[in-house]
């Protein structure tokens, strides 16, 4: 005697209901895979930051010195350099562009720097900008 099971759904309901399984297993899957991608992107994400943050901590250690004949006098570590100021990567006439002193780049460790995110930038603006009128 073959026992039949008066709960269990029976043909076209029981492919209903595989289908609906199965539907619901790709949408996990799905999602289970987008969570994974995301993951991967911010963790990404924070390694950049983490290497952001480390090269403007660089930058904040360097010290601006003055102004001379042209070129910025800056101490980096213990080094004295000279090195000449940009303005959007091209060359820039500085008396036209004073009021934007801030925004003005110097290239520090390979890349180039906005003077604002240096160590006494605020202390030594206008003294950079009087030096700059000056010279020219």
């Amino acid at each position: 005697m073959k026992i039949i099971s008066k709960t269990k759904p029976k043909g076209t309901e029981y492919n209903e209901l595989k289908n609906m399984k199965k539907a619901k297993r790709i949408v996990k899957a799905k999602e289970d895979r987008r969570r994974a991608e995301n993951k991967r992107v911010n963790a990404e994400a924070r390694k950049e930051r983490r290497i952001e943050g480390e090269f403007y901590d660089r930058v904040k250690e360097v010290e601006i010195l003055g102004f001379n004949k042209g070129m910025l006098l800056v101490r980096i570590g213990e080094d004295t350099e000279k090195r000449s100021l940009t303005y959007g990567r091209r060359s820039i006439d500085l008396k036209e562009n004073l009021n934007l002193i801030g925004s003005f780049q110097l290239k520090l460790f390979g890349e180039m720097v906005e003077l604002k995110h240096l160590k006494n930038f605020a202390q030594m603006k206008d003294q950079i900008a009087w030096a700059i009128s000056e010279d020219l």
